[in-house]
């Protein structure tokens, strides 16, 4: 879910009370364009929907009632991020690309509401990690060793056993959402040395750079032809890769748009519908803090959010699930996660276990420490 700080304090949801015509399906996470045909002063909406990225016309044109507790005006253009529900979808207010709406223009500039809108679309989950790994192994053996990119790729898609502490924190920085920052430090670094720096970088890998360079290898003829030769679509394949690459993009937007980086987690997982990281630097009443928040959607035990913060040198750890059984499980094991902290020497001041709910995705869990032991 997308921050947006114009609009923090007032109360900004949509509850989608009827479709008209034929069934919308909605993706949780994504953003939509609509327009304000009717509304009334008791907050009932009419909206007729726009297509936007790659959409292609599947919404366009799609009536929709909703209640909104945002003022809204006839003909008015805006922004919603699709939150879920079970019985009725909720949408948060974003912005609009209207004059009348000039405070929230200067705070959510509506470029980068649209690349959002047309990214949004392309964010990737686990199955469609798994579709690609499933097509980076069937790769004949000959194809990979002309291409090595291919291979390299492979490796950074990671099984659930391989994880590790050290292979998170790289997989973090070659994810490829910090690629452009990555690549600015190596460029502003000793000028002797700035060739030296991105040639290490292209060889320890990078998720993003590694899909750039197969989208370009891509038109290749002599590719394309040995690729229909093993049986492979071409067009599947580079539809696959550029797919990747709107992830990354997504992430990389979103994290500029909220101060935070915020990144996938492309593990290869039976359990694993989907997952993400968000991490933010916080500073209240003079102190600073740093939180990762981990948020996971498991087929076995529902969406679980895990928020890690530092304060003063100490860490605080709070668990949210969907399901209070999945609470009372983890709780049970707690002194597992204490027993690691102890052996680490790092001092964990508190577990604490919320129920939720709904566990939005793309959204920072709420800011402060709740210290209660």
């Amino acid at each position: 879910m997308i921050e947006n700080p114009g609009i923090g304090s007032i109360r900004n949801l949509l509850t989608l009370t009827q479709p008209s015509g034929k069934e919308v399906a909605f993706k949780i996470g994504s953003i939509i364009k609509a327009q304000v045909i009717d509304i009334n002063d008791k907050g009932d909406a009419v909206l007729r929907l726009a297509a936007t990225g790659g959409d292609k016309g599947n919404l366009q044109g799609t009536v929709i009632r909703a209640y909104s507790e945002v003022p809204l005006t006839r003909g008015q253009n805006i922004f919603l991020e699709i939150l879920g529900g079970k019985n009725n979808i909720t949408m948060r207010f974003m912005g609009s690309s209207d004059s009348a709406s000039e405070t929230i223009r200067q705070n959510v500039p509506v470029k980068i509401l649209d690349m959002l809108a047309q990214l949004s679309t392309a964010r990737a989950g686990n199955p469609e990690f798994q579709e690609l790994f499933n097509m980076l192994k069937s790769l004949p053996e000959s194809i990979k060793t002309a291409l090595p990119e291919f291979k390299n790729l492979e490796q950074l898609l990671l099984d659930i056993k391989q994880l590790d502490g050290k292979v998170l924190k790289a997989f973090v920085e070659t994810s490829g959402v910090a690629f452009e920052t990555r690549l600015k430090i190596a460029i502003l670094g000793d000028p002797a040395s700035i060739l030296q720096n991105l040639m290490s970088l292209q060889a320890e890998g990078d998720l993003k750079s590694l899909l750039l360079k197969l989208k370009s290898l891509l038109r290749d003829r002599n590719i394309i032809e040995a690729l229909k030769l093993s049986g492979h679509d071409i067009k599947d394949v580079s539809e696959k890769i550029e797919k990747f690459i709107k992830n990354i993009e997504l992430f990389q937007l979103t994290s500029k748009f909220n101060d935070m980086f915020y990144t996938f987690l492309p593990v290869l997982w039976d359990d694993l519908k989907d997952g993400e990281f968000l991490f933010k630097k916080n500073r209240e009443k003079g102190k600073e803090s740093y939180t990762c928040d981990i948020n996971l959607d498991l087929e076995s035990i529902g969406k679980l959010s895990i928020s890690v913060t530092i304060l003063d040198k100490s860490f605080f750890i709070t668990f949210y699930s969907e399901r209070h059984e999945v609470n009372d499980l983890i709780k049970s094991h707690k002194h597992v996660l204490e027993d690691r902290f102890a052996s680490q020497g790092l001092p964990l001041k508190a577990i604490n276990f919320n129920h939720k709910k709904t566990i939005p995705f793309g959204k920072a869990n709420d800011q402060g420490v709740d210290v209660k032991i």
